[in-house]
């Protein structure tokens, strides 16, 4: 008989550390001390009476400004991550929520960044009345804005193509929704949220620069937070090239460093939560996970929240309680009535909703007045020069809190275009505006000061279907050429390693630092701006379809993988068999995040500038941009409008109907 002896190293008295302690406990404590720099930076008064905010092109500051700008994202990401475990939850799993909350999250991810940052700088200032927090929580919420989204959709689509075989295993196993969710749901769709998470993080670095510097009405000046966003945007308003590369080289460093300390040890650590009957000879490894496996100091702190994780656990458990199993039954004249209740009460609140927008836009007529169609009060001073506005003020043109000098103030002052003085003669000719011929322009029924007409929303949607052409071509192109690299790349683990810092690089690399190349080669070579601007605005989102795609090949069972070799698949029955209907959903995702986030680049990307050279396209993205001056107007909420209206029109006819093939068709069942 064989007698099996414990090995010396099992029955030698643990010590209370190991030599990993060495690495995790100094670690933990730079992190905690990182963090308090930052924090305390973040906590300064800004009121005011305090200076503008700017940032020094002195590459010293740099370490400093990246890690405000780590610390910025990071919070973000903590509060994208809790919103989509809530949102996605109750889109898939209620009953009739996917109906109103899929429709509202394609609307939002529509959204221009710029936008919200416009809409929400006014309300944190107010919160955090006298502190520096107020500008740090409106960048937080425009970073948060630009991360969720692509994160939402990911375990929304994990939830929905969940296998039938696992479902009915969690109803013989009596697992309570809650235990179901943090057994099931949750680690189903782990490795894709990683991957996405991975890509939330990247791409919002493409709108850092537009975050870091925030418009604050009262200011003349735009507001430089301390971050490597706002020292890009410095760079390029001085055409410094030397500050441009040291900006670069400072995001591959930070890319490198969350690579390595948090990024790869979820990749490795999310390995577990594969579906595969076999296991796979490549797995992706992690230092920094081992360490914290292996050092007893981390092993204790993360058995802290055992005792409460239990309690939790056997207080959601159903015991006795009966499985709820989803059942078709025939509807009853209660619920009925309650459906028609609850559908008029959300009528009732859009109706509402829809009337307070048109009056914030068109004002109290709607549009009209007099049964007359109003015509656009446009603005004398499109630069919105301070100057400018001062010198209309003197001579007694109301200006707008952003500098604007609208047409009717000019007609108020000059008896409907009777009377032109010869000091506004003077400066209207100064200004390149026409002296002669105001009793025509004052004579039409013009839109109140700073409200849109009617007209200007035709317009504003022939800007949108400019940017719709421009989008569509190049995320199709963008989707020829990844997919096969990123089907390639996730079949390869060992080489998603080492690819997956490069394309995170790739992904996170503000593209805005490229704008100065593009204007260089367009006016050298005197290209057309319509059209050579527009590969721009996938610099930054062509990586959520390679970052999906990797997901959905690398999510890929063994088995699978090994059938396919015993069966001979190659060639297009290889792709059309396996690899697309594998990658299927997680390609979805990809698109449609990848079309939204187009939609919004499309605000800094159909209006480049290096110095003082700006070239502009046309677009609705630059219609955005133009009238985001710190202070949400009529303007920007027409452009949101048309944008979130145009987005989520798209995303109905076209990704929605592929969202319910990969439900039907493409899933492990």
């Amino acid at each position: 008989m064989n007698r099996i002896f414990p090995t010396p190293e099992a029955v030698r008295p643990h010590r209370p550390f190991s030599r990993w302690d060495l690495l995790v406990i100094p670690g933990l404590i730079a992190l905690f001390v990182l963090v308090e720099l930052g924090l305390k930076g973040a906590a300064a008064p800004f009121g005011p009476k305090t200076p503008d905010l700017t940032v020094s092109l002195n590459p010293a500051n740099l370490p400093y400004y990246g890690l405000r700008t780590l610390l910025r994202m990071a919070v973000a990401l903590v509060f994208s991550f809790g919103f989509t475990l809530v949102y996605a939850t109750i889109a898939a799993r209620v009953r009739g929520a996917e109906r109103v909350m899929i429709p509202v999250l394609d609307f939002l991810q529509s959204l221009p960044i710029l936008g919200f940052l416009t809409a929400t700088t006014a309300m944190f200032l107010g919160i955090f009345r006298g502190s520096l927090l107020g500008l740090e929580a409106a960048a937080v919420f425009a970073i948060f804005t630009s991360q969720v989204w692509n994160m939402t959709f990911s375990f929304y689509a994990s939830l929905t193509t969940q296998p039938k075989e696992l479902q009915e295993a969690a109803l013989m196993l009596r697992l309570s929704p809650w235990q179901r969710f943090w057994k099931l749901d949750v680690p189903y769709a782990m490795p894709g949220l990683v991957w996405n998470t991975m890509m939330s993080v990247s791409g919002g670095w493409f709108f850092v620069v537009a975050s870091e510097v925030i418009s604050v009405v009262g200011r003349d000046h735009p507001q430089f937070l301390p971050g490597v966003g706002s020292y890009v945007a410095l760079a390029i308003q001085q055409a410094d090239v030397r500050a441009m590369i040291y900006a670069g080289l400072t995001v591959l460093v930070l890319v490198l460093l969350y690579d390595q300390l948090f990024f790869r040890p979820l990749v490795a650590w999310s390995e577990k939560f594969k579906i595969e009957l076999s296991q796979g000879q490549d797995t992706p490894h992690s230092w920094v996970l081992t360490a914290l496996q292996r050092a007893r100091f981390a092993g204790r702190i993360a058995q802290l929240p055992v005792p409460l994780w239990e309690w939790l656990w056997r207080a959601t458990a159903l015991k006795n309680r009966p499985v709820r199993v989803k059942e078709v039954r025939s509807i009853t004249p209660q619920q009925r009535l309650l459906g028609w209740g609850s559908t008029a009460l959300i009528a009732i609140v859009a109706l509402s909703s829809l009337a307070y927008l048109w009056t914030f836009l068109f004002g109290p007529g709607w549009g009209f007045a007099h049964g007359r169609l109003l015509q656009p009060n446009p603005n004398l001073n499109p630069e919105f020069s301070a100057s400018m506005a001062k010198r209309f003020e003197d001579l007694g043109v109301r200006r707008s809190s952003e500098n604007a000098v609208w047409l009717s103030e000019v007609c108020r002052i000059s008896n409907n275009g009777q009377t032109i003085s010869p000091e506004l003669a003077k400066l209207l000719t100064e200004y390149r505006l026409e002296p002669t011929g105001w009793l025509e322009r004052c004579a039409k029924p013009l839109a109140p000061a700073g409200k849109v007409s009617l007209l200007e929303v035709l317009h504003v949607l022939k800007l949108g279907l400019f940017t719709a052409l421009r989008v569509t071509l190049f995320v199709l192109l963008a989707m020829l050429f990844w997919v096969p690299i990123g089907v390639w790349i996730g079949l390869r683990p060992q080489l998603a390693g080492w690819v997956q810092p490069l394309a995170q690089f790739g992904a996170a690399f503000p593209a805005n630092l490229l704008f100065p190349i593009f204007v260089i080669l367009i006016i050298h070579f005197h290209l057309n701006p319509e059209f050579w601007t527009a590969p721009l605005m996938v610099l930054g989102t062509q990586w959520y379809i390679l970052f999906n795609v990797v997901a959905g090949a690398t999510a890929l069972p063994s088995d699978l993988k090994e059938a396919a070799k015993v069966t001979g698949l190659k060639g297009w029955s290889w792709w059309r068999r396996l690899a697309l209907p594998a990658i299927f959903p997680a390609f979805v995702t990809g698109g449609i995040t990848a079309t939204g986030g187009s939609w919004n680049a499309s605000i800094v990307a159909e209006v480049v500038s290096w110095g003082d050279v700006t070239l502009t396209a046309t677009g609705l993205g630059a219609y955005i941009a133009h009238w985001s001056t710190g202070e949400f107007n009529p303007h920007v909420g027409l452009g949101m409008v048309v944008m979130g209206l145009m987005v989520l029109a798209y995303n109905r006819l076209v990704w929605r109907s592929l969202y319910r093939l990969a439900e039907e068709r493409y899933k492990l069942a």
